[in-house]
C-alpha cells in the first residue's frame, strides 16, 4: 500500500541548481529529497555551458564547500576576434579565491560525489509523473512514479530547479506569473566536437556571422555559429559546419574533427516573476533564461539557491519565515543585472558581425564598444566585474 513520507524540503531537478541547494541544506542539517527524471549517468555526462564566477566561488567558500567542489586557480581569458584578428582579454580580479575555476559539468559531478557518495544524500533518479499539490492552507505534497510504484511526499517547501519546461513553474497558476521575454531574432547552431580549445576561448564577430569556441573538457569543445531561426540541423551537414567555422574565423588551417552532437538553439531572454507562490520557490532556468553569450545562466542559478538555501534554513531551523517570504524580491534585482549584461554581450557580438542583420551602423558601433574593452580601463574593469559576478 502506498505510504506518505514527510520531509521539510523537496527539490525537483538534479542539475547545478538543485544539487547545490541540496548540498547547502545538508550542510545546515535541513533534510531534503531531490527528484530527477533522468538517471545519474545521464546527469554526469550532460554537457552544459558556464564557469563558476567569483561571487559563486565566495558562496561555496562561505558554506565551507569550496575545497570539495572547486578546482585550483586558473587565468580567465577570452580571445575576442573581429574578422579573424584577435585580442586576448584577461578578466581582471583580486588576488585569492576569485581565480578558482570550475565548469558546470565539473561542478555537477563534484556535487553528485559530495552529496550522494560522501554524505548519503537522498537523490532519486528515474522518476516520472511528478505532480505538485500546493493548496492554500494545506501542507504541500509531491507525487511521483518510480519503478512502477506511486510515491507521495508531504513537505513544507518545494524548490523548483527543474528548468524551463518543468513541472514546478507549471504548478503555479498562470494568473500569478508575469513573463517578460525578448527574442533576439536569430539562433545558434551548437556543435560539440572532439577537438580541444588550443589557446583561449574564442568569441568572434565576422562579416559572415558570429562564431565562438568554448571548452567542454580537456579534449572537447563546443562551437556556436549564428544561424537563422528557420534553420534545422539538416541544413548543417558536417562539411558545411567546418567550412563556415574556417570562414568566420578567417583561418584555413583549422582541421575537420569529429562532430559528436549539434542542435539549433534560439537566443532569447525570459524572466518569470514572482519567483515564488505559496510554498513553491523557483530557481535557475525555471525562473529565468539568458542567452549563453554572457555565460551567466548557471551563475544566476547559484545566486538564487544561495539566497533560497539561507531562507529555508531560517524557516526550518529557526521557524523564521521572513527571509523566505522575501526570496523573490531579493533575487530579482540581480537577475535583471545579469540579463542586462547578457543582452549587452549578445548585441555587441552579433551586431558587430554580419551587417545584413541590423545594418552597417549597428555593426560599426558594436565594434567600437568591443574596442573600448581594450582602450578604456573603466570599460575593461566594468566588463571584468560583470564576468566575475561582482558588478
Amino acid at each position: 500500500m502506498p505510504t506518505t513520507e514527510e520531509i521539510p524540503v523537496v527539490i525537483i531537478g538534479a542539475g547545478a541548481a538543485g544539487l547545490t541547494l541540496a548540498t547547502l541544506l545538508d550542510t545546515a542539517k535541513v533534510p531534503c529529497i531531490v527528484l530527477e527524471r533522468q538517471d545519474r549517468t545521464y546527469i554526469e555526462g550532460r554537457q552544459r555551458a558556464g564557469v563558476v564566477d567569483a561571487r559563486g566561488v565566495r558562496m561555496f567558500e562561505r558554506w565551507g564547500l569550496a575545497d570539495q567542489l572547486l578546482a585550483g586557480p586558473v587565468a580567465q581569458t577570452i580571445d575576442y576576434r573581429v574578422n579573424g584578428v584577435g585580442r586576448v582579454f584577461e578578466i581582471a580580479g583580486d588576488n585569492g579565491s576569485e581565480g578558482r575555476f570550475c565548469t558546470q559539468q565539473m561542478l555537477v559531478n563534484n556535487l553528485l560525489r559530495e552529496l550522494i557518495d560522501m554524505r548519503g544524500g537522498d537523490v532519486r533518479f528515474d522518476v516520472t509523473d511528478v505532480t505538485i499539490t500546493d493548496e492554500d492552507g494545506q501542507r504541500p505534497q509531491v507525487r511521483y512514479t518510480r519503478e512502477g510504484q506511486v510515491h507521495t511526499i508531504a513537505c513544507d517547501h518545494i524548490a523548483g530547479c527543474d528548468a524551463d519546461r518543468g513541472v514546478s513553474r507549471a504548478s503555479i497558476p498562470a494568473s500569478v506569473l508575469t513573463t517578460i521575454s525578448h527574442e533576439f531574432g536569430y539562433a545558434w547552431l551548437a556543435v560539440l566536437v572532439e577537438a580541444p580549445v588550443v589557446a583561449h576561448p574564442i568569441m568572434a564577430a565576422s562579416d559572415h556571422g558570429f562564431v565562438a569556441q568554448l571548452p567542454r573538457g580537456p579534449q572537447r569543445s563546443r562551437y556556436y555559429l549564428q544561424c537563422p531561426l528557420s534553420d534545422g540541423t539538416q541544413d548543417w551537414p558536417h562539411a558545411r559546419i567546418w567550412d563556415e567555422i574556417r570562414l568566420r574565423l578567417n583561418d584555413d588551417t583549422i582541421p575537420d574533427a569529429v562532430v559528436l552532437d549539434c542542435e539549433v538553439v534560439p537566443l532569447r531572454s525570459v524572466v518569470h516573476a514572482p519567483m515564488q507562490h505559496r510554498n513553491i520557490y523557483l530557481a535557475g532556468d525555471a525562473a529565468h533564461l539568458v542567452p549563453p553569450t554572457g555565460a551567466k545562466g548557471m551563475n544566476m542559478a547559484l545566486y538564487d539557491v544561495d539566497v533560497l538555501a539561507q531562507a529555508l534554513v531560517d524557516a526550518v531551523n529557526s521557524d523564521d519565515g521572513s527571509t523566505l517570504a522575501g526570496y523573490s524580491a531579493t533575487v530579482l534585482p540581480r537577475v535583471w543585472k545579469y540579463q542586462e549584461f547578457s543582452a549587452w554581450m549578445t548585441d555587441m557580438m552579433h551586431d558587430g558581425g554580419d551587417p545584413t542583420q541590423n545594418g552597417a551602423f549597428r555593426q560599426m558601433t558594436a565594434r567600437a564598444r568591443l574596442d573600448e574593452l581594450f582602450s578604456s580601463p573603466v570599460a575593461a574593469r566594468l566588463h571584468s566585474d560583470f564576468q566575475r559576478g561582482v558588478a
